[in-house]
């Protein structure tokens, strides 16, 4: 045992052994010898492999199929149907985000509408759209002009609050969801409040086009659209308040 133990190298080459057991090296796998530097398409395909099926004369092999394109949905046609989808459907873009929805409410007949973006953390606990402090600050901003939650139509883009960023295709799905909802709805008059509606609905550069009403057109409706700041802002930069209380003088005067 002595003896065997003091070869020259035996060490070394049970470890390289071992390794190759553990990297299937030892495991013979093909028949035939094979380039491994040689390019993919190159490789023969022979030994114990899977035989790859050809591909049909239409469907070239360096050609990869394209994903198929699910179709989205036909929105429902009238306003109930939509809320209702909204409210249940798993096919609403914002269905993964979370478990409880937030939906519009108000007077859908009143001829106005205000479009946000989305529930403000804690909406969900409290069961409505812009509850809290933000919700406060709004509150005052619908008596200023006459008006109270019961006399117009709050809606969101978004039903439930998003953790993080939006998808492109979700968001632009719920732009599609959006703008269907005003043309069911066919107000007279739209305060579009915050950035993510105002770029949607009025341009990047909304801001530097305040201070005037935008036409919209949603199918066969046109509607007077003023852009605006939303309360979550007003709250926490105050400075702000001076320019959305001319916008809403604005908003009055379309009334």
């Amino acid at each position: 045992m002595e003896g065997v133990a003091a070869l020259p190298g035996r060490d070394a080459l049970a470890s390289l052994i071992a390794w190759w057991r553990e990297a299937g090296v030892d495991t013979l796998v093909e028949d035939a010898p094979r380039d491994w530097l040689a390019p993919q398409q190159s490789r023969p395909l022979t030994g114990q492999m899977e035989p790859v099926a050809s591909p049909s004369p239409a469907t070239p092999a360096s050609v990869s199929r394209p994903a198929a394109v699910q179709e989205r949905s036909p929105l429902p046609s009238t306003l109930a149907e939509l809320l209702a989808w909204m409210r249940d459907s798993a096919d609403v873009p914002e269905a993964r985000w979370g478990r409880t929805r937030i939906l519009p409410s108000g007077d859908p007949q009143s001829g106005v509408m205000i479009l946000t973006d989305m529930p403000e953390p804690g909406d969900a606990e409290a069961g409505r759209l812009l509850a809290g402090d933000v919700g406060d600050l709004f509150d005052k901003m619908l008596a200023a002009i006459g008006h109270s939650r019961e006399t117009i139509w709050l809606a969101p883009i978004a039903s439930i609050r998003s953790i993080g960023r939006v998808p492109d295709h979700a968001g632009e799905r719920l732009i599609e969801i959006a703008r269907h909802q005003i043309q069911l709805v066919a107000p007279k008059r739209l305060l579009i409040m915050g950035e993510v509606p105002n770029r949607a609905l009025i341009g990047h550069d909304w801001q530097q086009r305040r201070g005037d009403y935008h036409r919209l057109n949603f199918g066969d409706v046109e509607v007077a659209a003023v852009p605006t700041f939303h309360p979550r802002m007003l709250h926490t930069r105050p400075a702000y308040k001076k320019a959305a209380w001319a916008d809403l003088q604005l908003f009055v005067k379309a009334l």
